[in-house]
């Protein structure tokens, strides 16, 4: 049997750290496949841009939904059988979404599949206690390979089977994946135990004086949710751009843009390198100037594939690297509450970007793309102006391990 203090001491085998990073990509996957199929299924209910946009948006409502009450269990509970369970779980959810046969009954599904995919957000917390603070970011980074691939799989793959097969058929495949990845899971993830004895209630009622003790974690939530709506503005609608006049591009072709963000796999484990040899200020820092440079480039070519092209990339990098500076921040502060600060800490990132795919349809029905990029730079700048707490913290940090070499 594999246990987590074993690992510790041995450090993950390379096995285990592709295992978790397999399961992440995979299960966020099942938060974005819809956002390249958003224009079919629209087609399938008869329904128009706002109300298909309640699919996106009510997705990662049940996202920040699950990280809040469901992530802080990992501090009570053993993992893996929590992530066990919520692979059942979610492969019911996805299994509804093929059968739905109205767009309310769609909805309720993506809202289900947002609560039940929650776990990466177990998985994290697990892999940063495997580490130690000299390779935590480093660690966090390679993980967060499978974040990146997955969000951007999702896209290309969606598209493709689209327009293969249907939409419908997306969520068979992804279905069929979850349960191979229960089997994974159940027989080569290592058992942790939770650290804490607080009961559920009292552990819900403690995230509120968690979220108010902890200033950088407030940082990191208004930081990440601002850059991850950003995010959510630009994915959600350019779907919408790229199938209208002048490009009128099908599915395949608009999942496959998204191919460029594969960049994003090798910022994360560079980012992490970063983290742990200059700290999380400058890697935040850098993420949102290069957010706030994508939305820049994308106004401007907005009729310019190239530049699209260029500015998704850009954003992807951005958005994926600015979290894990975030996360190798947080879980300094307590390792005892791991999943309550990530839980805190995602469901800020979600609500984001849920408020990143509300407004991001209502600019693109008013003000096309111009106004999406607009609204994309707003919430930029909001994020930016959060970034003093990392900043403050981090020197802390490298005030302690200056003082802690001076003594060895």
């Amino acid at each position: 049997m594999i246990v987590l203090e074993d690992l510790i001491r041995s450090g993950p085998s390379k096995g285990l750290i592709a295992l978790m990073v397999i399961t992440c990509g995979f299960t966020v996957a099942n938060v974005y496949l819809n956002q390249t199929l958003l224009v079919d299924m629209a087609k399938t209910f008869d329904s128009t841009v706002a109300e298909i946009g309640g699919v996106t948006t009510l997705t990662q409502v049940g996202y920040a939904i699950g990280n809040l009450l469901l992530v802080p269990l990992g501090d009570m509970f053993e993992r893996r059988r929590m992530i066990v369970f919520l692979l059942l779980a979610v492969s019911l959810s996805l299994l509804s979404a093929a059968l739905s046969s109205s767009l309310t009954w769609l909805i309720v599904s993506h809202f289900a599949i947002g609560i039940t995919t929650i776990i990466p957000q177990l998985i994290v917390p697990l892999a940063a206690s495997m580490a130690n603070d000299r390779n935590r970011g480093k660690l966090l980074g390679t993980v967060a390979i499978g974040l990146v691939c997955g969000i951007l799989g999702a896209r290309i793959v969606s598209g493709i089977v689209d327009s293969i097969w249907g939409w419908r058929v997306m969520y068979w495949i992804s279905f069929g994946f979850m349960l191979l990845l229960t089997l994974l899971i159940r027989f080569r993830l290592p058992q942790s135990q939770g650290e804490t004895a607080l009961p559920y209630r009292q552990l819900l009622l403690s995230l509120g004086p968690l979220f108010v003790k902890q200033k950088a974690l407030q940082s990191a939530c208004l930081s990440q949710g601002m850059v991850f709506g950003s995010f959510s503005v630009f994915f959600t609608t350019i779907g919408f751009l790229l199938q209208s006049p002048p490009y009128e591009y099908g599915s395949a072709v608009v999942g496959l843009v998204g191919l460029v963000g594969i960049g994003g796999a090798v910022a994360t484990p560079l980012i992490g390198l970063i983290i742990d040899r200059k700290g999380a200020a400058l890697a935040n820092k850098i993420c949102m100037l290069a957010a706030m440079a994508s939305f820049l480039i994308s106004a401007v070519a907005a009729n310019w594939l190239p530049g699209l092209i260029g500015s998704a990339l850009l954003l992807t990098v951005s958005t994926q690297a600015n979290q894990v500076a975030c996360q190798a921040k947080i879980f300094e502060l307590s390792a005892a509450a791991r999943s309550r600060l990530n839980g805190l800490y995602m469901v800020f990132t979600f609500i984001g970007g849920a408020l990143g795919s509300y407004v991001g349809v209502w600019a693109w029905s008013n003000w096309q793309w111009s106004g999406v990029c607009v609204v994309g730079l707003i919430m930029v700048f909001v994020g930016m102006s959060t970034s003093a707490g990392i900043k403050n913290v981090n020197h802390t940090k490298i005030e302690r391990m200056k003082n802690t070499n001076a003594n060895s």
